[in-house]
């Protein structure tokens, strides 16, 4: 069986249409930043040991967190943020990343921040 991801991101359209660039830019994001978070110990203390982030494209921007409770028999904290969806339909591959990446890292540190979790580490790679 393989080894539990520290991170998880997928989608979902609120309204009609769809992100082209979504699941690759998705998934690169959560290869680079597992060993980041495994190094830093990010889950080590947590009720949890993967953060499963559903990105919600809509009609605004609200990248605060929507948190769901801990599902116990997965070991998951399932967190939402809404991404407009009219600004990342045409854009390209590295516009949609850079997009999730601001967005996923802002998430992660209000997880460390909620759970008492290692932050610093975040703050750092966090863009301006």
């Amino acid at each position: 069986m393989a080894e539990q991801r520290v991170l998880l991101i997928g989608g979902v359209s609120l309204i009609k249409g769809r992100v082209r660039e979504a699941g690759l830019a998705m998934k690169e994001i959560c290869d680079e930043l597992e060993p980041f978070l495994n190094e830093i110990g990010f889950v080590d203390d947590a009720p949890f040991k993967t953060v499963s982030l559903i990105v919600r494209f809509g009609e605004k921007t609200d990248l605060t967190p929507d948190y769901d409770p801990i599902n116990k028999r997965h070991s998951e904290l399932p967190v939402a943020v809404e991404m407009e969806l009219a600004g990342l339909r045409t854009a390209s591959k590295e516009v949609v990343k850079n997009a999730f990446v601001t967005a996923t890292i802002d998430v992660l540190i209000d997880v460390a921040k909620k759970y008492g979790l290692p932050d610093r580490q975040l703050e750092a790679i966090r863009t301006p």
